[in-house]
């Protein structure tokens, strides 16, 4: 079968690959990565087209034709679902539905969609669907590189869809599977989510690769060049991955301090591992996914060592590298199997796009007419005899399909009348629609809903608590009584906080003024005030209940991930007695 080319232009490097399809699969005809200048400006074209004509030459690539993806900031992929419409209105229908999730002019977008599937939500047939949307402006620029290294694209497609059709190609993902992929590029980190073989999430966040060698560049100081820097850092990320414990650095440069670039490498990982927590986490509320069972890994980035085991422990799944390059024959003569091993991960989107695939997104723009590229002018007295031709064939014509008109004009009349009752059914529709809407956001409060840090009160709460009291009660309820008729004041809001403490009066007067002192002194608190505090009498050891009351500062400092476990130091039994139930009170 014929050659067919993927190519893959990242912000870091491009890299190409040629297939064939064969009785015995897909089969490596050509294979190559160039790295793009270091420093290059993201609007200067010319290096890159320099570079990918560099890279053309190497391969020695034959054909022109080339199937690549378009990438950048721009790039926007959204699930939408809308109600199902003709095929000849569903593009517009869709442009309509996205323009407002979409950060440029819809005008100025080139957007296409694939539909996942068809279902009945109130009797009312829906399409459930993936929308991209890109720039015209880089969708152009991104033809134009092409274009300018002497290639022609047949198919423009986003790097999510070309991930997929290299998993379902190479039969990475199983039915009733729920598999992550992450591709940890330069620029970005892609966090791909697959349930039952379909693409179901889609996120790109930040930090990545680049990220971590400007950790190193910061650690090794500012002397040099910034172009020995970067090689250097470059060098140092190669040599030491990410960091295990115990790890010793061998041969390095002694003025390198080891233990400062360590420091600086960590938060960068625990960012990125913190961004994927919450896209899972995301992903599982979302869908109603119990767990995720495996983890691909794949992308440039993902080649540093101690990747795989750093991400499993973190994450606590298991993690393994997605290198397609083991599942495509190859002639070793031909192509270097080292080269493979080593830097298979980087081609797994330039794969995707040469693998077999359906096609599901089409962002190349409709080539123009053939008459609009025509120097009309400089044909015009050719034209002018044809015209005079083609107008009178036209009169004949017209002249005697006169005995058909009145059939005719009839036959257009009822495909109207049809027409309009399709259009008065879907009007009808829209206006139950709307009134649906309408009673949905007359049940809204009219003012805004204060955000209240839980995650904040909560792990504040857990420090203040003194060894012997123990919660029943913890709640956070608006300030301020409603007026009759009206919604509750946003007015702010304020934690109650009901428990026991246990021992002698003394024991128990100095937990409550060491719990209040701790609540005056905390960021997140103010205007304490103990409502009351009463003997109980209830339990083989003295104490005493207790209720504070105190409110909640809306501007409090960010809080790192919750954990709930020092909360339940007071004992089985204020948990059972109230726990935390008294959260449930107002959506988080």
């Amino acid at each position: 079968m014929a050659e067919t080319i993927g190519l893959d232009i990242g912000s870091h490097s491009i890299k190409l690959v040629g297939i064939k399809t064969t009785s015995k699969g897909p089969f490596l005809t050509c294979v190559g990565l160039k790295e793009i200048p270091h420093g290059t400006d993201k609007e200067d074209m010319n290096t890159v087209i320099e570079t990918l004509r560099s890279l053309v030459s190497e391969v020695g690539l034959k054909t022109k034709k080339v199937n690549l993806t378009v990438s950048g900031s721009g790039v926007t992929i959204k699930r939408v679902s809308i109600p199902s419409l003709p095929k000849a209105e569903l593009k517009e229908a869709v442009r309509w539905e996205i323009k407002d999730s979409i950060p440029f002019s819809v005008e100025k977008a080139q957007i296409d969609f694939h539909v996942l599937n068809e279902y009945v939500e109130d009797n009312v047939k829906k399409l459930d669907m993936i929308t991209v949307a890109c720039p015209k402006e880089l969708v152009h620029r991104t033809v134009s590189i092409v274009k300018g290294a002497g290639l022609q694209p047949v198919h423009l497609d986003v790097g999510p869809f070309a991930l997929w059709n290299a998993l379902m190609a190479l039969d990475q993902i199983k039915k009733e599977e729920t598999v992550a992929l992450i591709d940890m590029g330069a620029e970005k980190t892609g966090i791909y989510l697959f349930k039952d073989r379909t693409l179901q999430f889609t996120r790109e966040v930040t930090p990545a690769g680049a990220d971590i060698t400007n950790a190193i560049i910061e650690g090794i100081g500012s002397s040099g060049s910034p172009e020995l820097l970067y090689e250097r850092a470059e060098s140092i990320k190669e040599e030491m991955g990410i960091p295990s414990e115990g790890y010793q650095e061998k041969g390095s440069d002694p003025s390198t301090s080891l233990s400062k670039i360590i420091f600086l490498i960590r938060p960068v990982m625990e960012k990125m591992v913190a961004e994927i927590v919450r896209s899972f986490e995301y992903f599982r509320n979302l869908f109603n996914v119990e767990k995720i069972d495996k983890v691909l890994l794949t992308g440039g980035s993902a080649n540093l060592k101690n990747m795989v085991p750093y991400l499993s422990k973190e994450l606590r799944l298991p993690v393994e590298h997605f290198n397609p390059m083991k599942k495509i024959l190859y002639d070793s003569k031909k192509i270097d199997t080292p080269f493979l091993n080593q830097m298979g991960l980087s081609f797994a989107i330039a794969i995707g796009m040469a693998l077999p695939e359906p096609k599901r997104i089409e962002l190349l723009p409709n080539q123009k007419p053939f008459l609009s590229e025509i120097q009309i002018g400089k044909w015009l007295p050719v034209w002018i005899p044809l015209i005079t031709l083609l107008l009178f064939l036209g009169i004949i014509w017209y002249m005697s399909s006169q005995v058909n008109g009145l059939q005719k004009e009839r036959d257009t009349k009822m495909a109207k009348i049809a027409t309009y009752e399709v259009l008065q059914a879907k009007l009808k529709l829209l206006k139950e629609k709307d009134l649906q809407i309408k009673e949905k956001l007359s049940q809204f409060p009219s003012s805004m809903v204060i955000p209240v840090p839980y995650r904040n009160i909560l792990r504040e709460v857990s420090g203040i608590l003194p060894d012997n009291v123990t919660l029943t009660h913890l709640s956070v309820q608006p300030k301020g009584k409603p007026l009759k008729g009206e919604s509750t004041t946003n007015e702010g809001r304020e934690l109650h906080l009901s428990g026991l403490t246990f021992g002698s009066d003394v024991h128990c007067l100095t937990a409550l003024a060491s719990m209040l002192e701790r609540l005056e002194g905390s960021p997140l608190f103010k205007n304490v005030k103990l409502i009351s505090a009463d003997e109980n009498k209830l339990y083989s050891r003295p104490g005493a209940g207790f209720e504070i009351i105190c409110d909640i500062n809306p501007n409090n400092p960010a809080s790192p991930p919750f954990n709930p476990l020092p909360l339940l130091k007071g004992g089985k039994e204020g948990i059972t007695k109230g726990g935390l139930g008294g959260l449930g009170e107002e959506k988080r």
